[in-house]
């Protein structure tokens, strides 16, 4: 389950087991994408899973075979529906929460996951769990009845690993980190592995300074063979789409937006507004990768940032084409810009 490569080339891989997972790290680090990509070759496996998304960043995963999304912008499934979905082995499920406020979505997923823990006892299916976000939803008196623990298999992610309960913190058996810069959330994570031979603290120092695309196993991990294994994420065959409506025009603060020589772009169709505009010279944002790192740090959309940063290499590389049209082009496959919304590039940069 999952692949990287670790820094001397080498494979790295979880054992397909029915064990828990936690996925850690920073808000916008990627921790989406990495258990993207495990539930990715969960699926490609012929594994059920069941994926609880908050934001609608796994609709991606449609594309595989077997995949069926639920929700969005209809009604999510009640749970009695959810159920019946998940009755085939071969089928999963992703339930996009992305269009339901935040107090609908506890009292929601607070329904279904006691609902899915009964079919599970039952048929063994869904064989994996994926809950995003689980800091908001597994914090309180109510978490330890919506986890079964007897049964396993889930994939948690968060930025806030010190508010899950202490069982769920105890029963992870795979930790994956990516980029982790809270010195308490390291310090709870520590915790948790505290039996693990490594005491190795420079190594620990160093979560907060991953870069782009790496990530972590913590000690208690059994292939990190008691150490904190560092490794490159392997790529992803579905696309990271992060909900469609989502950033395309809701501004960013003034001291987060991309600032041109005399124009500061909030929104991402702002952006593409200037990137439209002739007058602009884009050549040293595209030789500093200005472009990609601040789609990375701004918006945490991994894959649209590696789309810009190709296109900033092959810029840099000296081929000639159109480089604001594709600019614009990597945006619109991301956030659906209709045709009619789509600024067109004047010249090329």
């Amino acid at each position: 389950m999952g692949r990287g490569y670790t820094p001397d080339g080498q494979e790295f891989s979880l054992a397909v087991r029915g064990r828990n997972v936690l996925v850690a790290g920073d808000a916008k680090s990627g921790k989406s994408w990495a258990a993207g990509l495990l539930c990715e070759q969960l699926i490609l496996h012929g594994y059920s899973v069941c994926i609880i998304d908050p934001e609608g960043d796994y609709r991606s995963l449609e594309a595989l075979p077997g995949v069926a999304a639920i929700g969005g912008e209809g009604p999510p499934p009640t749970p009695r529906e959810l159920v019946r979905a998940l009755r085939y082995p071969d089928r999963s499920v992703i339930v996009d929460l992305s269009h339901m406020p935040q107090p609908d979505k506890i009292d929601y997923i607070k329904s279904i996951l006691p609902a899915v823990n009964v079919l599970r006892r039952r048929i063994g299916l869904p064989h994996r769990v994926l809950l995003d976000e689980a800091h908001y939803f597994l914090h309180d008196a109510d978490a330890g009845r919506l986890l079964d623990f007897d049964v396993n298999g889930y994939l948690v992610v968060t930025y806030f690993a010190s508010r899950l309960p202490q069982p769920l913190l105890d029963a992870s058996e795979v930790i994956i980190v990516i980029c982790e810069s809270n010195p308490f959330e390291i310090d709870a994570l520590r915790k948790r592995c505290a039996r693990c031979p490594t005491t190795d603290a420079a190594a620990w120092s160093k979560l907060p300074h991953l870069g782009y695309g790496q990530a972590v196993a913590l000690p208690v991990t059994e292939e990190a063979e008691g150490q904190l294994r560092w490794f490159t994420l392997g790529p992803r065959l579905t696309p990271h789409v992060r909900h469609r409506q989502k950033y395309i025009d809701v501004p960013v603060s003034d001291s987060r937006a991309f600032v041109f020589v005399n124009r500061r772009a909030r929104t991402l169709r702002q952006f593409t507004d200037v990137l439209s505009d002739g007058r602009v010279s884009l050549d040293g944002y595209l030789r500093r990768n200005d472009f990609s790192r601040w789609i990375t740090d701004v918006f945490g959309d991994v894959a649209l940032a590696d789309d810009l940063q190709r296109i900033e290499q092959r810029y840099k590389s000296g081929w000639e084409f159109d480089v604001p049209g594709e600019l614009i082009n990597a945006i619109r496959s991301r956030y659906d810009l209709s045709d009619d919304e789509v600024p067109q590039p004047a010249v090329a940069a």
